[in-house]
């Protein structure tokens, strides 16, 4: 087993190991910040073990880190296989880790485009590959994978991050289709805009955030601990007939285009 901050041999750091299996195991990326963090609190205080993945450590009390880069998509197949060694097969799977850019298309370089595709799509899918057997021969897990509500409406400038998230929700269709049989339920979350660093900018803008929540009918942006909590429910038997769904969690944004709002004319 890794020691505590030893580094392993794939060029990130392992920390606070379990000695056993107290409680069930929830794998989450992106966990230092955001919905990531947020997603790694409540399975912690619903007395699961929470191993978290992200480029940096994450700070969250009770949870181990394993800091890595997704976008190094050949290395994952090794990282997965001593994180189980050292924690144990997860019962809970989040594929929460994602990036963007905003450009036109005519701009963005391949390298970008790939890199894009690599940390939204292509590590999400090792990580189910590597995970989901276990999973099987458990005959119970979960996998949630955070995708975005431009998965199903675009924005201008977004083509790499909206054909990614796009691709997810694909993707979550077709596992959940091969392993609900072996009763591990498959589904995906569709976010608006939800108060993260992520979006920071926006959020600074007071004119920019006024003018955004006008397409919102609740006239609120959403919060991590929301998104983290719907990520929780697809784990609860309450959610046991869910499966292959992309639940959108927008404050009403996709169900309803108030126009006469949007021109202030009411």
């Amino acid at each position: 087993m890794t020691k505590y901050g030893q580094r392993g041999s794939f060029g990130r750091t392992m920390t606070q190991p379990w000695e056993a299996a107290v409680s069930e195991l929830a794998v989450v990326t992106g966990a230092a910040s955001g919905i990531g963090r947020a997603t790694c609190e409540r399975f912690l205080r619903e007395g699961w073990r929470v191993v978290g993945l992200d480029r940096d450590p994450v700070d969250v009390p009770g949870a181990s880190t394993v800091v890595c880069d997704l976008a190094d998509v050949e290395t994952l197949p090794a990282l997965v296989a001593e994180m189980v060694a050292d924690h144990g097969s997860p019962a809970a799977l989040v594929n929460n880790a994602g990036t963007w850019c905003y450009e036109p298309f005519t701009d963005i370089a391949t390298e970008r485009w790939e890199r894009i595709f690599r940390v939204n799509v292509t590590a999400p899918f090792i990580l189910c590959r590597e995970l989901a057997p276990g999973m099987v021969a458990a005959g119970r897990g979960w996998i949630v994978n955070i995708s975005s509500r431009n998965a199903m409406v675009s924005s201008r400038g977004s083509t790499a991050y909206d054909a990614s998230k796009a691709a997810v929700l694909a993707m979550t269709r077709c596992l959940a289709g091969e392993l609900a049989p072996h009763g591990v339920m498959v589904n995906a979350i569709c976010p608006g805009v939800v108060d993260t660093p992520a979006n920071a900018e926006l959020l600074a803008d007071e004119d920019a955030s006024a003018a955004y929540l006008r397409l919102i009918p609740q006239r609120r942006f959403g919060s991590a601990e929301e998104i983290a909590g719907l990520v929780w429910f697809l784990t609860t038997p309450d959610a046991g007939f869910v499966c292959g769904q992309a639940i959108v969690a927008d404050g009403g944004q996709m169900a309803f285009a108030d126009w006469k709002h949007w021109l202030g004319r009411e």
